[in-house]
């Protein structure tokens, strides 16, 4: 376990009490609920970088990358929703496993003129936990900035924030999104994302650095 390599000692300089005060290296962990995605209950993680997105003129989502003991990758941040904090969790498909989920002629309408459904073809194992039965778009181009940075929640004066556009997809299941990102150079990013309360944290430890 990580309080393990980092010696056990769950004392630090901060005290955590939220998970947006959680830095690079320092630890978090989940308790074992059904609202997470089957891999992450009762799982420790790691913060390995800090980063920022801006979908307003005056506020900046803060996104955390997570490491796992097994070496996995995953993103979160913190949904309002009105007050009711929401643990945002996501991770990225790459494109092998993109359209073993969605037919490609269908997946290629989210930039129609139309909104549109997607129907997952299958799931598999190591993804149902993550995936619901169908996603609807309910966001077309819509426009956002990248930090590459912890930017305290406050929007940067400076120009460093990277243009992308993006479609978000609701799914059939409340707390299953779909979420594509289309950068400047032309990449693309589709990750899928699940929506828990923030109940499901066991508790969070600062780095000891």
């Amino acid at each position: 376990m990580f309080k393990k390599i980092f010696g056990g000692d769950k004392s630090g300089p901060r005290a955590l009490t939220e998970p947006s005060q959680l830095q690079v290296g320092d630890i978090i962990a989940f308790k074992q609920r059904r609202s997470l995605p089957d891999e992450l209950q009762g799982q420790q993680l790691e913060v390995t970088k800090v980063a920022g997105y801006q979908y307003s003129e005056t506020e900046i989502t803060k996104e955390l990358t997570l490491r796992s003991e097994d070496s996995k990758t995953y993103y979160l941040s913190v949904d309002d929703n009105d007050g009711d904090p929401l643990l945002c969790f996501s991770i990225k498909l790459p494109e092998k496993k993109l359209f073993t989920l969605f037919d490609e002629n269908e997946f290629s309408e989210l930039w129609g003129e139309e909104f549109v459904t997607l129907t997952v073809k299958e799931k598999p194992a190591e993804l149902a936990s993550w995936l619901a039965d169908s996603y609807t778009q309910r966001m077309k181009e819509g426009e956002a900035y990248y930090y590459n940075k912890d930017c305290g929640g406050v929007v940067p004066e400076d120009d460093e924030g990277e243009e992308l556009r993006y479609h978000e997809c609701v799914g059939d299941v409340d707390s299953r999104y779909l979420s594509v990102e289309i950068w400047g150079d032309g990449d693309t990013d589709v990750s899928l994302v699940a929506f828990c309360p923030v109940d499901v944290i066991e508790e969070m430890w600062p780095s000891e650095q």
